[in-house]
């Protein structure tokens, strides 16, 4: 009885040693650890003051100096007479008029999306309400509802 009482002290001994040198292998390996990422933030330190001093201030990109002069008031071009318009032929040119009785804005975006909810490729949104493809998807994607 005694002899396995000794066996058994034996190998919680061995155990206890076992565990020591892990234990102190682990700290070991740790310290080192900890001594590289040290070293990087040190690495890295350096780094961000060098960016830093080969970027100048953003005071020293600008300087403000006072005016020499007071600035110029703007010159307004002379208004021409009708005839002088006429004798120039100003009058051919094309002018364009907007219908009245175009849709608003408000209106065109409900029709998108009633089209939209339908489920009509937007091509065929974009015939039905004289947009291009590109507004018709642009009016569909920024629709607050779903579809």
């Amino acid at each position: 009885m005694t002899l396995i009482l000794l066996v058994f002290a034996a190998l919680i001994v061995a155990l206890q040693i076992a565990l020591t040198f892990t234990l102190k292998r682990m700290l070991d390996l740790l310290a080192a650890t900890r001594d590289q990422v040290h070293g990087l933030q040190l690495c890295v330190q350096t780094l961000e003051q060098e960016r830093d001093a080969a970027t100048p201030p953003p005071s020293a990109l600008f300087t403000l100096t006072p005016r020499a002069e007071a600035a110029p008031e703007p010159v307004q071009a002379p208004v021409a007479p009708a005839a002088a318009v006429e004798a120039v032929g100003l009058t051919d040119f094309p002018v364009l008029h907007e219908s009245a009785d175009l849709p608003s804005a408000d209106e065109v975006g409900a029709k998108v999306r009633d089209l939209a909810r339908q489920g009509l490729p937007v091509r065929e949104i974009a015939e039905r309400c004289g947009l291009s493809e590109a507004e018709a998807e642009l009016i569909i994607h920024l629709r607050q509802e779903p579809v």
